[in-house]
């Protein structure tokens, strides 16, 4: 199990979760989660981080998980802001990131604002959207007809919408693990995506000079994914498809998982 602790940031309290008993330090690596859950979905890879003695945090985006939420809805360029008042607290010199869809996002941001402090960058999907995907994925999921109802129809649409996009081997207990953060702050849970669609991935990726790994699994942004091959700079960046896998793979594949990442952080160039 990891070890959990709060730190003030520029939008409140923001709650974190770490594999080591120790504090959060320099050569670490540092997980932003995707929309709109919170750091517990990468709780399983914390406890296997240990395996490998690797410092590894994972850190509630404000308004999610147990972080205080923003005033208004935040940028991802606010977002990032918060995350590197995260690494500026623990004075840390040099760090690595990974991010999961909103979370890669502010991966990104985080590397563009402070370029001299990050190592090697990890994302989980790294969407290039034209303007019609970007109005379609709008017009998906930044809907707010199932936010909160009356009925409870709201919590059958999410855990369907779960389960849909769940990879094959993922238990309903599995689901139910992680579900219930997707359902923190209803009324905010559209803040992550309504930045994440606001963002232009690509420019921040042409202008970033570390290493990147992209983790492409068969989910929702597997295909736009693709497209982002076109602005890596660094030649030790590089997109690895992931068939067969999707939502869950942090729980269903976390030994591979954490293979294929601790083996890129130990890469050197």
């Amino acid at each position: 199990m990891s070890i959990k602790g709060y730190i003030n940031g520029p939008e409140g309290q923001m709650h974190y979760r770490r594999s080591l008993e120790c504090e959060p330090s320099d050569n670490g690596l540092l997980c932003f989660h995707m929309s709109p859950y919170s750091s517990i979905i990468y709780e399983n890879l914390l406890e296997e981080a240990k395996a490998f003695d690797r410092n590894v945090v994972a850190i509630d985006t404000p308004g999610f998980g147990n972080s205080d939420e923003p005033m208004s809805p935040p940028s991802i360029e606010s977002y990032a802001a918060s995350m590197i008042s995260f690494i500026d607290a623990f004075q840390i010199k040099e760090i690595n990131l990974m991010g999961y869809h909103t979370g890669s996002k502010i991966a990104l941001e985080v590397a563009k604002q402070i370029p001299d402090k990050i190592k090697k960058i990890i994302l989980v999907s790294a969407p290039i959207f034209n303007d019609e995907e970007k109005a379609q994925m709008k017009k998906l999921y930044l809907n707010k007809d199932h936010l909160l109802s009356s009925d409870g129809s709201h919590l059958t649409h999410a855990w369907n919408e779960a389960k849909f996009w769940s990879m094959q081997g993922r238990s309903d207990l599995d689901i139910a693990k992680t579900f219930h953060a997707r359902l923190i702050n209803p009324e905010i849970s559209w803040w992550g995506h309504n930045a994440a669609f606001d963002y232009e991935s690509s420019k921040t990726l042409a202008e970033i000079n570390c290493p990147i790994l992209i983790l492409n699994p068969e989910d929702d942004l597997y295909e736009q994914t693709k497209r982002a091959n076109g602005y890596l700079k660094n030649p030790e960046s590089r997109i690895l498809d992931l068939k067969s896998w999707s939502h869950g793979f942090l729980d269903i594949e976390t030994k591979k998982t954490a293979e294929i990442i601790f083996s890129f952080l130990n890469e050197s160039g």
